[in-house]
């Protein structure tokens, strides 16, 4: 289950020794413009960097993280990378040297962020037989949910050793509220199956409405994982504790879901 408590929301299924995790909302942060306020952890939405930096030091400190971050622009891919205490800081300053949708971790004291503002955040947290903690987070929105992202980062933790894994798929937008054309219909068909597409892509009042956090779910039970945990909350339908990119028409600021392994 989720759990809302100091501005950010946590998953029971999360709970691994040595593991913490947080998804943001719109509280706690420092963003003082109508749009971005208070937790806004994008750049180039109105807020100087400075002010998104500290934003996302306090998520990391509301999560009970290292400030010791890894983030990146989101391409909407299905790229996700393994990093190291080497590549602490990167993506932090507007310019960094790469662009991905996902991590993969093993190291203590890394911890990762990704960004959402309606896409679907994935947080993963997986324990190797000797009971040491891997961990991984996506951005999931619907192009890099169809190309199978959740799936692919959960097997690139079972490559670096989990003999088990759990997820959490945070608040994003909900089918009451997704409504989408036919090319996102066309294309879950052709990646993942029309059976797939039929579950997920649904035809109400002569619309189509799209599932992203169903999609994940069933990728991320297909791929094995034991546990996953779904929050209902639906970022569209509640614009004042998240920002949504539907609801404003892109003129909104950006929550941060974090996880890392502690020291």
């Amino acid at each position: 289950m989720f759990h809302y408590n100091h501005s950010i929301w946590k998953s029971d299924a999360l709970e691994i020794p040595g593991v913490a995790h947080g998804f943001s909302t719109r509280e706690g942060g420092v963003s003082t413009l109508s749009h971005t306020a208070s937790m806004n952890t994008g750049f180039f939405r109105g807020d100087d960097s400075e002010t998104v930096v500290e934003n996302i030091r306090l998520l990391c400190r509301h999560a009970g993280l290292s400030e010791t971050v890894v983030c990146t622009p989101q391409i909407h891919s299905d790229i996700i990378r393994y990093v190291t205490r080497e590549n602490v800081g990167e993506g932090t300053q507007r310019d960094v040297p790469f662009s991905c949708d996902g991590f993969v971790t093993d190291q203590p004291g890394v911890t990762l962020l990704v960004r959402v503002a309606d896409c679907a955040p994935v947080l993963l947290a997986g324990v190797t037989e000797a009971g040491a903690p891997l961990v991984g987070a996506v951005h999931a929105g619907w192009r890099g949910t169809a190309a199978g992202i959740a799936a692919k980062a959960v097997a690139m933790l079972r490559e670096m050793g989990a003999a088990e894994v759990h997820a959490a798929v945070g608040a994003c937008i909900h089918s009451c509220c997704y409504q989408v054309g036919e090319e996102l219909r066309d294309t879950v068909a052709e990646l993942r199956g029309r059976e797939f597409a039929a579950r997920h892509v649904t035809r109400r009042d002569g619309a189509l409405y799209a599932d992203i956090a169903g999609m994940n779910r069933e990728l991320l039970l297909e791929a094995g994982v034991g546990a996953v945990d779904v929050c209902g909350e639906c970022t569209r339908c509640n614009p004042a504790l998240y920002h949504s990119h539907r609801a404003t028409g892109g003129v909104r600021g950006t929550m941060g879901a974090v996880i890392g392994i502690l020291r």
